[in-house]
């Protein structure tokens, strides 16, 4: 029996196992460090490297741990007696059982795929994918199969396995149904031996060859996000919900039809005395049934008022809709914009540390040849070291701007997302400002907002008025009566009856509630045209910054445009200078450094172009 102490070896090793196949299939091999995977167990880097060397092995042990299910499988489809369709389910259904126990596994698999084609990770799924199809040709082998047909089966078989895979990612391995190893498995024996049938069996699968890069412009990311945004979604239900109010206003427009029935059993009859004697009245039964017809004739405005009211709600829903809209397109814009400089800074930064890896080898070869100081070698050491961390920083801010524009798109964080559109916006000068005025008071939703929370105060105020006029009203009825001491009333003991009339009703005395209302309603108004005057400035302060940052945008890309080809042709001069003995390491850092601030300066002017252009269109309503 184990000892104790191995007991908590092996559980330690186990922990560190399970503990790194989980950072690893969340984040991918390459981002997690010995030191996080200590830090989460909360053990000391030297008992990690007890157990691991280097990560390399730590990476291969939990390669290896977690792909013994596969040894077991190809004991499984060597077992004598089991036709192809078993042995293909079995594969099927032994991969489909390990998705599902270890959930985390096709986000690792898929970020092993995609790994480098250098290093341990490479290494290893290479010599997994050579075990595991070797297992498969000698099981095919012995279906007597053609080199040619082995193989398609072959790229068949693993077209099923990457499926799910990647929808286990997508969906979830739950969301898989547990019946189609089977079903795939009888697809594939049925046309494994017929090319043509078995093409045909394969646009059954969706496409899961290779999970390709989502492409994306700026125009689809705001589409998408159109699609996808909360606040877009309940905006456009808003606007359908005030749709609905104007039908219930126009309800009362139109004539109202009720119609009405009763019952009464008289268990004690009511009485009356007349001369000393009593009188009962009525009969055990009594039926009645009425249909009512009311009509409004007029009412002081309030239905006209409230129909004007609802209309004026519909179009408030319908601009906050279009503010929701611009809100996400501006947002979304900026945030494509952002990611796209986040991966320009890289650049240039990658393009500074190549610039300075270049120097160094040049300094090694004047060292090499005594033309250049060990000093001078290890400042321009120095110089490479310092420009490695702004590269992987610049690299952070790409991958943490993805997530954010995933998040605004409504997309999985693990999509994989290529950004194809570029910081080319034009950098002319904007329109006038008076123009820029005119059109935002016409167009920008918040505006028109404000102006129909006037209209909408203004129409209140005379709902409330209405309520010092006298309503009209028409009314008809059809009536029956009925009383009987039998079931039901015979043709003498019941009565038919007709009205018709008209109504008027005049209010004299409310206790001054509805002059309140009167006093609420305009102070309301008050309100609303000191909040649209408001609006109107503030609007006039939104375009007119957004118009001076896109000015100031433009004026800087255009005076360093220049700037970055004057930089590169004073570095090659500078690079010519140093090799001939002219120029110091000091002045080449410099011209290297002129040059990276350069490119940095008109990098973010172009994007400062394109952020100010979204920020003013916002502004003027597009």
């Amino acid at each position: 029996m184990p000892t104790p102490r191995r007991k908590r070896a092996e559980e330690t090793r186990r922990r560190i196992l399970e503990t790194a196949a989980a950072m690893m299939a969340e984040r991918g091999p390459d981002a997690v460090s010995m030191r996080e995977i200590s830090a989460t167990l909360k053990i000391t880097k030297p008992v990690l490297y007890y157990y691991f060397r280097d990560k390399d092995a730590l990476i291969q042990a939990a390669f290896e741990e977690g792909t013994r299910h596969f040894k077991d499988l190809r004991v499984e489809i060597d077992q004598p007696g089991l036709d192809l369709e078993s042995r293909l389910e079995k594969v099927f259904s032994n991969h489909l059982a390990f998705i599902r126990r270890y959930p985390e596994m096709p986000k690792c698999a898929l970020k092993m795929m995609s790994s480098p084609s250098e290093g341990t990770l490479a290494e290893l799924a290479r010599g997994l994918k050579e075990r595991n199809r070797a297992a498969l040709r000698a099981m095919l082998k012995k279906e007597n199969f053609s080199p040619r047909a082995a193989e398609d089966v072959l790229h068949m078989i693993s077209s099923v396995i990457e499926h799910f895979m990647i929808e286990a990612r997508e969906k979830g391995a739950a969301a898989i149904d547990k019946g189609l190893p089977r079903r795939l498995a009888r697809i594939i024996c049925a046309g494994a031996r017929s090319l043509k049938a078995a093409a045909a069996a394969l646009l059954l699968l969706p496409a899961v060859a290779a999970a390709e890069p989502v492409a994306l412009g700026v125009d689809r990311a705001v589409e998408l996000a159109l699609e996808n945004n909360t606040d877009v979604v309940n905006a456009e239900r808003g606007r359908l919900i005030y749709k609905e109010k104007i039908r219930e206003y126009w309800g009362g427009v139109y004539p109202q039809l009720s119609a009405a029935a009763s019952y009464t059993r008289n268990i004690e009859k009511p009485s009356i005395f007349f001369g000393g004697n009593r009188i009962e009245l009525g009969s055990d039964n009594a039926y009645a049934a009425s249909l009512d017809l009311n009509q409004v004739l007029w009412a002081g405005g309030k239905v006209r008022t409230g129909i004007e009211m609802a209309g004026i709600y519909s179009d408030s829903s319908a601009e906050r809709l279009r503010a929701a809209r611009n809100s996400v397109r501006k947002a979304v814009t900026q945030m494509y914009y952002s990611v796209l400089l986040s991966k320009a800074m890289a650049d240039i930064q990658e393009e500074t540390l190549d610039l300075s890896r270049q120097h160094l080898a040049v300094i090694e070869a004047r060292y090499r040849q005594g033309l250049a100081s060990d000093l001078t070698l290890l400042r321009q050491r120095v110089e490479v070291s310092n420009n490695e961390p702004a590269v992987t920083q610049n690299l952070n801010f790409y991958e943490a701007g993805l997530l954010a524009l995933k998040d605004l798109l409504g997309m999985d964080p693990d999509a994989e997302l290529r950004l194809t559109g570029a910081m080319g916006c034009a950098p002319a000068g904007p329109a006038p400002l008076d123009d820029l005025y005119a059109a935002a008071m016409a167009d920008r939703p918040e505006y028109r907002l404000a102006d129909l929370e006037k209209k909408l105060a203004e129409q209140n105020v005379t709902l409330e008025r209405a309520g010092h006029y006298p309503y009209l009203g028409a009314f008809a009825s059809r009536g029956f009566q009925g009383q009987t001491d039998s079931a039901f009333p015979g043709s003498d003991e019941r009565s038919w009856a007709l009205t018709a009339g008209v109504k008027l009703s005049l209010p004299l005395f409310s206790g001054g509630s509805v002059s309140s209302r009167v006093k609420q309603a305009g102070l309301a108004l008050r309100v609303a045209e000191e909040n649209l005057a408001r609006a109107e400035r503030g609007l006039k302060i939104t375009v007119k910054k957004a118009w001076l940052e896109l000015k100031e945008a433009s004026q800087r890309l255009a005076s360093q445009a220049a700037a970055v080809e004057t930089a590169r042709k004073a570095l090659s001069a500078t690079e010519l200078r140093f090799k001939s003995g002219l120029a110091g390491q000091l002045d080449l850092n410099d011209a290297a450094l002129a040059l990276n601030r350069a490119q940095t300066l008109y990098t973010q002017a172009q994007h400062d172009v394109c952020s100010a252009a979204a920020e003013l269109d916002w502004a003027v309503g597009k």
